[in-house]
């Protein structure tokens, strides 16, 4: 089966994306649009990773035609507006009237791709706020011996995969200005990365550089998605090494479904919010994400197959939205983050489908 077009007109996920933000009553997400909302009442950060998420989605239909620029405009108008919202930034108030940006590495990074999409696809009207995220995220990870700079205040766990999109989010600063702020972050955290955080048995980068948790030095499938798509942005020729390794070591196939573990197959690890579900050791939290992996790395033969053990599953959740008692779960699957990755993915692929026609 080879790669489709995105239809935009008639795709669920993007009429989806697009009722979220063509809502004028937001005042915060709800479990409504968040499964994890429905047990964690914070959401864990998803809400501004989802809008991350929309923000790039919304940039590659852009770049890609497959979306006019005032309808982009509009929607990515609607995306900063709830990425700024007090019920989504950390601060409780617009980050603009916050003095000191703190250690919220996670929900900056995020604010500040968002910013970076909105300027590549309509204008550079955040671009003071831009300017003064991406200064902060780079001061606050060259001061670090590792480049990792903090994610949460109080919370000494640091994910690679993190610095990795802070990286991607300064790169693509310099990408829409014509500078080169990444350049020495980038340089130091790879050979960091090269020297101090590759697993010996398999080449692949370890999740978390602090040694917090149990698995930080093993290789995590959600973890290497997320790292490898954000670098092949920034350095490609890591990226494609890693993307090598990964699926080397940690792609498999079980009755029928094609899917990346989540651990390697030598370590024992459970599931986390994170990793999601984790299936004869495929991870819901892998594959998904590294739909969005393969769509980067043009790797259509490997976003199929995922694409294809997805899409059913995908469909079928869809269809228990509106059955009682089935809903809930239907929410894992596609809740606006899911939805938002996925929509990301697919509009990442059609641009290179249709580039390669």
């Amino acid at each position: 089966m080879s790669t489709q077009i995105l239809n935009i007109d008639k795709n669920p996920m993007i009429q989806r994306v697009v009722g979220f933000l063509q809502c004028d009553s937001f005042d915060g997400f709800t479990s409504d649009d968040l499964f994890i909302m429905q047990f964690v009442k914070k959401g864990w950060g998803q809400d501004i990773a989802a809008l991350s998420n929309m923000a790039e989605a919304l940039m590659n239909a852009s770049k890609s035609g497959l979306m006019g620029d005032s309808e982009v405009k509009v929607l990515l108008d609607s995306v900063v507006t709830r990425a700024l919202h007090k019920k989504v930034s950390p601060y409780g108030k617009d980050p603009r009237a916050v003095e000191n940006l703190g250690r919220y590495g996670y929900y900056l990074e995020h604010l500040n791709i968002i910013l970076g999409c909105y300027q590549s696809a309509v204008d550079d009207a955040y671009l003071d706020l831009n300017l003064r995220v991406t200064e902060h995220l780079l001061g606050a990870s060259m001061a670090e011996d590792n480049c990792h700079a903090p994610l949460l205040p109080n919370v000494r766990m640091r994910w690679s995969a993190d610095q990795a999109a802070i990286i991607y989010s300064i790169w693509l600063f310099d990408q829409n200005n014509g500078t080169s702020l990444a350049n020495e972050l980038r340089d130091k955290w790879l050979s960091y990365m090269d020297t101090r955080m590759r697993d010996h048995g398999t080449g692949l980068y370890m999740t978390e550089v602090m040694g917090v948790k149990r698995y930080s030095k093993q290789p995590r499938g959600c973890a290497l998605a997320y790292l490898i798509y954000y670098s092949s942005h920034f350095a490609p020729q890591m990226a494609a090494e890693q993307w090598g390794l990964f699926k080397r070591h940690m792609l498999i196939k079980r009755a029928g479904i094609t899917g990346f573990r989540e651990y390697l197959s030598s370590y024992k690890g459970g599931w986390t919010p994170d990793s999601g579900p984790i299936v004869a050791g495929i991870g819901v939290g892998a594959s998904g994400l590294a739909l969005k992996t393969a769509a980067c790395m043009a790797d259509t033969e490997v976003y199929d197959a995922l694409n294809r053990s997805v899409a059913p599953v995908m469909t079928m959740l869809r269809g228990f939205m509106y059955v009682p008692l089935l809903n809930r779960l239907a929410r894992l699957g596609t809740d606006l983050l899911a939805t938002s990755i996925k929509l990301c993915a697919d509009t990442r692929i059609t641009s290179t489908k249709r580039t390669s026609l």
